[in-house]
């Protein structure tokens, strides 16, 4: 049986693929929160409504054991503001190694349709979709 992790891989599989499009982790909230909410995938994420709209702490816990294990790489990339100092750093996801994982065609095609649209344009979506989950 498929666990959440095997969907993990297989969404940063497809943002290598699909040209190593940036995953924040606004956008494999969403991502997971649509593939359960409209996909019909049930991983038990408990998503919540959130400052940016569902959140899971269990997808986050699971992505950050994930990267002790070597299997997902987080990068950090420096926010600075307008005088170009640093204020924060921004994360995102990829492949820590190449990974086969036999996920259905359906799946894959829809992670293929998310993971290319900009994080904005996912959180515009559910934000009016799903207005029960934003706080």
């Amino acid at each position: 049986m498929l666990s959440a992790l095997d969907f993990i891989l297989a969404l940063l599989k497809i943002a290598r693929e699909e040209g190593d499009v940036k995953v924040t982790p606004i956008k494999i909230q969403k991502i997971f929160f649509l593939l359960e909410k409209e996909g019909g995938v049930k991983l038990g994420l408990d998503f919540q409504p959130y400052l940016f709209g569902p959140y899971s702490q269990k997808l986050t816990d699971l992505l950050h054991k994930m990267a002790e294990q070597g299997l997902v790489k987080i990068r950090y990339e420096e926010v600075k503001n307008l005088a170009r100092v640093t204020v924060g750093y921004a994360e995102s996801y990829e492949m820590a190694k190449d990974v086969n994982v036999d996920i259905s065609e359906d799946v894959l095609s829809f992670f293929r349709e998310w993971v290319k649209k900009d994080k904005n344009e996912i959180l515009k979506y559910v934000n009016e979709k799903y207005p029960e989950y934003s706080v």
